[in-house]
């Protein structure tokens, strides 16, 4: 059976149980802000403790997926592991009390990728606290030690596209999004969307003008190629419709 890992509601204890048993093992947390979205909810039940299901999890995190940003497997460590723990479990509550005590917003995830909490909130997609955060100050333009240059990036990453309209809105007179200099390797934000299978944020963007036939040269990849390596075939058709193009082939297909 395949374990995973959830810590108690302090983030000072970690639970081990089988998938089958998580909803009767670990402590369930205290208020936890508003709900999950509909699609969290679809998804399944929460976990003890957590806002979101574990299938919600994986979509967003996974051994697959973004596994250098998975979020919900072990207890957050450095000096603000309690902090990062109630902003990766979507505990909104905790979250405001911390912050009412003194909180530093700006503090960095020690133990994982240096990420802020705001950058946290909006890759995991906790509409909420995104809101909060921002309205206490927090920074749009923390970066991590992956590839994150701000929020936006960080939103984009994850699979809530209410998270990136609002962050996008707010950093859009910086932002072109077909701009292939802001990333070493080319990418730009639809072939991030893409290539993680993040089909509202695709459409989203490609509403504000994103190119979807735009080429990461460094890696040999555009988002119909992604896509297509990754076997995400409802994107396929999406990129299809929107006039993409396989560079490799000429085609419109894979």
């Amino acid at each position: 059976m395949r374990r995973v890992s959830l810590f108690a509601a302090t983030g000072a204890v970690a639970l081990s149980c089988g998938l089958t048993l998580l909803g009767a093992c670990g402590t369930q947390a205290g208020a936890v802000g508003a709900a999950p979205p509909a699609a969290a909810q679809a998804a399944g039940p929460a976990q003890a403790g957590w806002r979101l299901s574990q299938a919600a999890m994986e979509d967003i995190a996974s051994r697959r997926k973004l596994p250098h940003r998975i979020f919900y497997e072990r207890p957050s460590t450095g000096p603000d592991a309690a902090w990062f723990d109630a902003v990766k479990r979507g505990d909104l509550a905790t979250v405001r009390a911390m912050t009412a005590q003194g909180q530093n917003l700006e503090a960095k995830d020690v133990g994982s990728l240096g990420q802020t909490a705001l950058g946290w909130a909006a890759f995991i997609g906790y509409e909420d606290m995104v809101d909060f955060l921002i309205d206490q100050g927090a920074d749009l333009r923390a970066t991590d030690r992956g590839d994150v240059y701000n929020v936006l990036k960080s939103a984009v990453l994850g699979n809530n596209v209410n998270v990136v309209k609002k962050v996008h809105a707010l950093l859009k007179a910086e932002t072109d999004l077909n701009d292939q200099t802001v990333e070493s390797d080319g990418e730009t934000l639809v072939m991030v969307a893409a290539s993680n299978n993040r089909i509202d944020t695709v459409k989203y963007l490609v509403s504000q003008g994103a190119n979807v036939n735009l080429v990461s040269r460094q890696k040999d990849q555009s988002p119909l190629s992604f896509a297509c390596d990754r076997g995400y075939t409802a994107m396929q058709q999406l990129l299809i419709g929107y006039g993409a193009v396989n560079h490799r082939t000429g085609k419109p297909g894979c």
